[in-house]
Parts: C-alpha cells; sequence; structure tokens
C-alpha cells in the first residue's frame, strides 16, 4: 500500500480519539445474550429492529472508506456512477425479490440454503467460497493502516494490535456485539463526513473543486470511461446478491418485512453518504498543496493537511468506526462459516454449544487469515475486484435460484459448477498476472513505463496513460456456470417434481 503521511493530533485530537475508541469498546463489551445458542450469537435470535439492521447494514457493506478517494482519484465525479449506482440495483433486486425469501426460510446462512437446496456437497463448496469471500483482509489492511498513523511505529504491529482489540468483543457478544459497534460507527461515518463537507464547501464552492479536477473526463458523470468499463463495473454489483454479509444480516431481521425495508432505507442511506464521500473526496483532490503518491493515502493527507484541531479526529474516527464495522461482520460471517458450515457440517452431531465454541475459534481462525493476508500482500484492494469476481461468478446462480423459482434436481452439477466456475476465473486470474496481459482483468490502467495495473490501486510513482478495457474474473466464471447449470437442466428437464 505504501507510505501514509503520518497524522500529529493535538489534546483534543486525543480526547476525540480515545472518547470514541472507549465507547466502541464499552458497546461491544456491554452486549450480553440472551442464551448461548448458535441462533442467538450468530443472528441475535433473528429480532434485528428496522433502526438496527439498517445501522449495522449501511456501516457494514461501506467499509472500504480509504477507496472512495482512491476511485476519485481516477474517475472524478463519475466515482458515483462507477462504484455507487451498480449497488443501488442490485441492493434494489435483492430488497424486492430476495428479501423477504431469505428471512422467511429456516435456513439463515448461505451454505445451509444450498444444502436444502442442493444436497451436502453443494453446501460444503458453498462454504469454502464463503469463507473465501467473507475473510476481511482489505478491512484488516485498511484499519492498520489508520492505526498506524495515529500511534506511530511500523505496519505490522498496528494491523496484529487493531485487529486483536477490534475483534475481542465478538467472543462475548456475537452479532449483538457487532450491531452495537455498527449504530456508533453509523452515526460517526455520517457526522464525520457531514462535517467535512461542510467545512469544505463554506471555504470552496463545490464547483471550483469539481473544476480543479485535471482531466475534464472526470468532470463527466461516467469519468471519461468507455461503456465496456461501466458494463464492468455494473457487473461487478452482483456481488450484492451473494454477500453472506448481506445475507446474514436480512436473515436476521425480526420478520421479512423488516428485511425488504430495511434494505431499502439502507440504499438511501448509501446513496446520501456516497454523496457525502465523494465531495469530500473531490475537496480533498482540490485542496490538498501536497497530494500523496499513492492515492489510498488522499483521505488521511487531507485530514492532516487541511483540517484543524478536534475536526481532524471526528473524521479520523469517522473512517474508523466504517471500516472497523465491517470488519468485525466480516469477521463474525467467516467465523460462523468455520464453526456451524464447515466444522459442524462435518461432524454432523453438535450441538448449538459446540457450534459457538467451534464459532469462537473460527473468529481466531479468520483474523489471523486476514491478518496474514494484510501483511504479505502490499495491497489488497488491488486484488478485491478481481479475487471476489471468482467468488460471484461460481455462486451467483446457485444462490439466486436457491431462492427464486423452481429448480430440478441438480445437486452434483451444482456443487461441480461452483468448483469449475471459480477455478476458470481463478485461472482467467492467474493466467492475467503471469503473462501481464491487461484484457484478462476488470478495467486495467496502462502506465507511462509500460506496466499495467489493475484499479485500484495506482503504485506509488506511475502515472496512468489510459484505461484499458478487460474481460474480468467474473465474466467467465459466470459463463463457465451457466453453462454447467445449463447441461444439468437439460438432463433433467422431464422430471416436473424434481427440485
Amino acid at each position: 500500500m505504501g507510505p501514509l503521511a503520518a497524522l500529529t493530533f493535538q489534546a483534543v485530537d486525543w480526547a476525540v480519539f480515545l472518547l470514541f475508541a472507549a465507547a466502541i469498546l464499552a458497546l461491544g463489551f456491554s452486549a450480553r445474550l440472551r442464551e448461548s445458542s448458535a441462533l442467538q450469537f450468530l443472528t441475535d435470535g433473528r429480532r434485528l429492529t428496522l433502526p438496527a439492521f439498517v445501522a449495522t447494514l449501511v456501516s457494514t457493506w461501506y467499509g472500504g472508506i480509504l477507496g472512495i478517494g482512491e476511485s476519485v482519484s481516477y474517475f472524478g465525479v463519475g466515482t458515483w456512477l462507477l462504484l455507487g449506482v451498480p449497488y443501488y440495483l442490485f441492493a434494489f433486486v435483492f430488497a424486492i425479490f430476495l428479501a423477504e425469501r431469505v428471512r422467511g426460510v429456516e435456513q439463515f446462512t448461505l451454505p445451509e440454503r444450498l444444502e436444502s437446496a442442493y444436497g451436502k456437497p453443494a453446501a460444503y463448496v458453498g462454504a469454502v467460497l464463503v469463507f473465501l469471500l467473507a475473510v476481511p483482509a482489505a478491512h484488516v489492511l485498511m484499519l492498520g493502516v489508520l492505526v498506524q498513523q495515529v500511534v506511530g511505529g511500523d505496519l505490522a504491529p498496528a494491523i496484529i494490535g487493531a485487529t486483536l482489540i477490534g475483534t475481542a468483543f465478538l467472543y462475548r457478544g456475537g452479532l449483538l456485539a457487532d450491531v452495537r459497534v455498527g449504530f456508533l460507527a453509523f452515526v460517526a461515518m455520517y457526522m464525520g463526513f457531514a462535517a467535512i463537507a461542510v467545512f469544505c464547501i463554506a471555504r470552496m464552492p463545490l464547483s471550483a473543486a469539481v473544476a480543479a479536477l485535471p482531466d475534464a473526463g472526470q468532470r463527466t458523470f461516467t469519468g471519461g470511461q468507455p461503456w465496456p468499463v461501466v458494463l464492468s463495473f455494473l457487473i461487478l454489483g452482483a456481488w450484492t446478491l451473494v454477500d453472506p454479509g448481506f445475507h446474514q444480516r436480512v436473515a436476521s431481521a425480526e420478520t421479512p418485512a423488516v428485511g425488504r425495508r430495511g434494505v431499502l432505507a439502507s440504499v438511501a442511506c448509501w446513496c446520501l453518504f456516497d454523496v457525502l464521500s465523494i465531495t469530500v473526496a473531490l475537496y480533498s483532490l482540490a485542496m490538498l498543496k501536497n497530494p500523496p503518491a499513492n492515492p489510498v493515502a488522499i483521505f488521511p493527507a487531507f485530514a492532516e493537511e487541511v483540517l484543524p484541531p478536534g475536526l481532524k479526529a471526528v473524521f479520523v474516527c469517522g473512517m474508523l468506526g466504517t471500516i472497523l464495522s465491517a470488519m468485525v461482520g466480516y469477521t463474525l460471517v467467516a467465523a460462523g462459516t468455520v464453526g456451524r458450515e464447515l466444522v459442524g457440517r462435518f461432524r454432523g452431531d453438535m450441538d448449538s454449544a459446540a457450534v459457538v465454541r467451534w464459532t469462537r475459534a473460527g473468529i481466531s481462525a479468520s483474523s489471523l487469515a486476514a491478518v496474514a493476508l494484510a501483511i504479505r500482500i502490499e495491497s489488497v484492494v488491488a486484488l478485491w475486484y478481481a479475487w471476489s469476481g471468482c467468488v460471484i461468478g461460481a455462486l451467483l446462480i446457485p444462490v439466486w435460484r436457491a431462492y427464486v423459482g423452481r429448480s430440478l434436481r441438480l445437486g452434483p452439477w451444482v456443487a461441480g459448477s461452483m468448483v469449475l466456475s471459480f477455478l476458470a476465473s481463478f485461472g482467467w486470474f492467474v493466467a492475467a498476472r503471469r503473462t501481464n496481459n491487461p484484457n484478462l482483468e476488470v478495467a486495467w490502467i496502462r502506465t507511462a513505463n509500460g506496466g499495467y495495473f489493475v484499479v485500484p490501486p495506482i503504485p506509488e510513482g506511475l502515472r496512468a496513460e489510459a484505461v484499458v478495457v478487460g474481460v474480468g474474473t467474473l465474466l467467465p466464471g459466470l459463463l463457465v456456470s451457466g453453462a454447467i447449470l445449463g447441461l444439468g437442466w437439460l438432463s433433467r428437464r422431464g422430471n416436473e417434481d424434481d427440485r
């Protein structure tokens, strides 16, 4: 990820920061479960009210906040279309077609639903894919980077310390602790970015900030990108339909109607926060006298160079809360997948208390995996879209058919399609890296020295010259999945009673 400019805090900043950290820990550790069952630990007894549902879903699904400043440096105003609108559209589809079905069935995890629809082999494969998608390596990395800028020291200890402290309360309170922290993160993210937006607008018209963008294409709705790139980002929004954290929150809603209304309300909240965060990013680019070489550092650099004491800490806490909430939420999903869907399914005779114990062990396992990836890989964000596409392409059709409409008895076909489609996408990704072929990935930028890299981020010291349109990792897997399941359907279509 490269070095970021260190943040220097005054006494008032430290007061705000420490108060925020204390409130996070107090809310997390004060969560008390009504009973020690797996249902209570993983879903809070499926009793999330509408306010709790919206607060936790909004903050969890918006964990990549540092990527907004980074993306605005590439796409300018077009960031809203490329990285906002696709997720609104697919979240709307989820609300209309899936939300009440997800909450209305007995199963509350994706692997469970896959087993109900297609059998145990599909559930095992789905559980592995869900774990790969849920491990919060990128969130761990971003949280560690921000903590490092505040307290100093090396990045690795900051990552380890932030992860240990940030997930400790999960062992005690499960989803309830996550929800309580999510409430504070929700308030912090909106207050922080709204305050900074007002601060910026009072000092410079928004039109002047937009006019300061270096490329005329960045001032357009598409960010200067050709339609194939726009389409690539639109397709990636399908992540919403198979995201395990999304499903967990909806399955935990108080009623099916709360799940549906909550997703729709969350879309409105995401739209508002996109407006706030993109506005702040535009002002950051316009007001920074010494912009960082690595665009992932735009928000921290802006806080250090432009913001006054007190407001700087409010902004940092807004970013920290957003990242922490997402990290905690996905850690719990990955842990539940280990404890309930892998170990529990393999043993077959585990009671609820044992599932909770193994889920707590899964918190440690998923945290260790995330920390190892964050320390080893220079930028997890650079792999986010490509890696996630491998998993999404494998899960998308089976998950959709598991909830919507009739399906033939295609258990072996579904398990095989998920394995082969993931391998196809992953092979596509590896081939792109080994051959340096930019046309095999989502959207690559050609640099002045002739190299290529996936969006995001731009490696330090390199200047972008042109966007190269690629096929992406999601599409190959989706085509393989559709072809295999189509063959399976043709072989079974004569049996009208099969599922």
